[in-house]
């Protein structure tokens, strides 16, 4: 393997959440340059967060889940964080064209559909991406509320983002706080298996599947083989390190990486600001640092392979 030395090579970050109650554009600009990245995908987030009033079998369902366990939990508390997390993540579309429009140069712009709508909103949500000249779309089963194994929204949103060439990028794994309990089927809905028959159909679409298949407190090796699984049947697959950059210190996951869908299908990531404990700048550090990948894996993971994806 390559030794480990210092090699200047421009950087893209992925998948990046301009939050507002969080971060701002001027602060993700100084973020970027500590950690001498030049542009970074900014995603936007289409959630609902009054559902856990409005949806009467969802609130049903989730405090049944969070029952089943434990009965210590207090479900009603819980809620009331799903709703606070829900509120805070919103992330529009026009919020994420408005950072672009004024940094064009550091940033690209992902806007975001909620597939749990009626086809009507989506249909409308699609279009505003469009008009805002955004480049892709973002989704997130676990806080958008949607199984993508019976969802009928994902077929128009597939279609059109492909007419645009557009990537989808597709978080799995858990999420932080409540949704970390493994009981909750919203939680179930963000493992890779739940998106075979999705992949298989739209086999021309560009799709990103965010943190290499699995995110959360608890490592859960089966979202990674099976997302793994799935890139090696589909040439199309792509992923992020977004939040697991750590899990490419591991030399089993490498070389399972190597045989499956190669590093050039593997793009950077860091969830920006939303992994607490960590920074793009970290989780630069923890790949350049690395001993097991080589300098040409690096370099593919750090930008090679998304501005081919990007066409940058």
């Amino acid at each position: 393997m390559d030794l480990v030395t210092p090699v200047h090579r421009e950087i893209i970050d992925t998948h990046v959440h301009p939050i507002q109650s969080l971060t701002s554009a001027e602060s993700l600009i100084r973020e970027m340059d500590k950690a001498k990245v030049s542009k970074a995908v900014l995603l936007a987030l289409d959630l609902d967060p009054n559902v856990l009033d409005t949806n009467q079998s969802l609130r049903d369902e989730i405090i049944y889940d969070f029952l089943s366990y434990s009965l210590f939990l207090d479900p009603y508390r819980l809620l009331d964080t799903m709703k606070a997390i829900l509120r805070v993540g919103n992330t529009t579309n026009v919020h994420v064209a408005d950072i672009v429009k004024g940094h064009p140069d550091r940033f690209l712009g992902f806007g975001s559909v909620n597939p749990s709508k009626n086809g009507n909103y989506v249909k409308e949500k699609l279009q505003e991406i469009f008009d805002l000249s955004l480049k892709g779309i973002k989704l997130i089963p676990t806080l958008q509320f949607f199984d993508p194994k019976r969802n009928k929204n994902l077929k128009s949103i597939f279609k059109f983002a492909y007419r645009q060439d557009w990537p989808i990028l597709i978080h799995l794994g858990r999420d932080p706080g409540p949704w970390e309990i493994h009981t909750l089927r919203c939680v179930e809905k963000g493992h890779p298996k739940f998106w075979n028959k999705v992949v298989k159909k739209f086999s021309k679409n560009k799709i990103i599947f965010a943190h290499l298949g699995g995110y959360g407190e608890i490592n859960d090796e089966t979202w990674l083989n099976e997302v793994l699984r799935l890139s090696k049947k589909n040439t199309n697959i792509f992923l992020d390190t977004s939040a697991v950059p750590y899990q490419l210190e591991d030399p089993t996951v490498v070389e399972s990486i190597r045989k499956t869908c190669g590093f050039e299908r593997i793009l950077f990531g860091t969830d920006t600001p939303v992994v607490l404990g960590t920074s793009m700048a970290h989780s630069k550090q923890i790949i350049e640092k690395n001993s097991i990948l080589t300098q040409e894996e690096k370099s593919l993971i750090f930008s090679e392979n998304a501005k081919k994806l990007f066409n940058l």
